[in-house]
């Protein structure tokens, strides 16, 4: 969900080591949600913390992080996230799980959600001046892929990369690299996100407020959806709630789904809020459960790690 206002386009590319932000801790193995938050510590900054799939074992991963939210390599090996430093504004960072090192780069710069990761690592997207563009993660350099598309997700080949276009409505697509054609996944839909196999995509459905852009007074209405890849326009409600949802990422073995659930102060209000909560529910809508939350702690966005050994599996009812 778009938070617009646009720095200046940085010129330099920068591998600062010596401006690394601090990693509290490598991420423990097994299956963990990484979730971007603030006021998780004393120090009541911005935090990557990642948990178990139950909320168990809250600990600090990357401390002082931007406002974007984190995404993952397909081997859980890297994320991207946003961050600030001796520089004007928010750009893309890329960080090892299992170590201290991170890469600032300056040329990618971030005002809306999150820095999305390509499977192989090397390629991260991101939006800048209405427009989606892709960052080398070896070079540092950037090219212009399309305007007007919020991106959310690669494909698990990578040939693919989903994303938002429009507002009122909105529409889920996704964009083939190598060719430039652009699918439809959804109509009245955003934040897409393709499955661990690839056949499937979860999405945001807000039905009551995206559908006029008008404020009329009611309680949102926002569904949680999930459509077949290449079978438009079928879809089957996972979740619909009179509280916004956002950021949906599904866990390794894709029977679970993890989002981001806030209270909402009018509709078409979606700035996050102290007190949000972390939920999961299984794929087929079934066990909705409350990850995580606490009232002085705002959370911005989830990502589960993917990789081999790290699959939660379905919830228990």
């Amino acid at each position: 969900m778009s938070r617009a206002v646009a720095p200046l386009l940085a010129i330099c590319v920068a591998v600062l080591a010596g401006m690394a932000l601090p990693v509290r801790a490598a991420t423990p193995e097994g299956p963990r949600i990484a979730v971007l938050a603030e006021g998780f510590d004393a120090e009541a900054g911005r935090d990557i913390i990642t948990m178990g799939p139950n909320g168990e074992s809250p600990q600090g991963m990357i401390s002082e992080a931007g406002w974007s939210g984190p995404s993952w390599s397909a081997d859980g090996s890297l994320l991207a996230f946003g961050s600030f430093g001796e520089w004007k504004g928010e750009v893309a960072a890329v960080a090892e799980a299992a170590g201290p090192s991170i890469r600032f780069f300056r040329r990618a710069p971030l005002v809306s959600d999150r820095p999305v990761m390509a499977p192989d690592g090397r390629t991260v997207a991101f939006e800048y001046k209405y427009a989606v563009w892709l960052l080398n993660v070896k070079s540092g350099s950037v090219r212009r892929l399309r305007a007007d598309f919020e991106p959310s997700s690669f494909s698990p080949d990578g040939s693919k990369l989903a994303g938002t276009i429009g507002f009122v409505p909105a529409e889920a697509v996704a964009v083939d690299l190598r060719t430039g054609h652009v699918s439809l996944l959804a109509r009245e839909a955003s934040e897409p996100v393709y499955s661990p196999d690839g056949s499937e995509v979860a999405f945001i459905r807000w039905k009551n407020w995206r559908s006029n852009g008008v404020d009329d007074g009611s309680q949102p209405i926002d569904e949680l959806r999930v459509t077949r890849v290449g079978t438009f326009p079928r879809s089957r409600l996972v979740r619909r709630s009179h509280k916004l949802l956002a950021w949906p990422s599904w866990d390794p073995s894709g029977q679970r789904i993890a989002f981001i659930r806030t209270r909402v102060v009018e509709n078409g209000y979606d700035d996050p809020m102290q007190g949000d909560a972390l939920m999961a529910i299984n794929a087929d809508g079934t066990c909705l459960k409350k990850v995580y939350s606490d009232p002085e702690t705002t959370l911005y966005a989830a990502a589960w790690r993917p990789g081999p050994g790290r699959e939660a599996g379905p919830i228990p009812c």
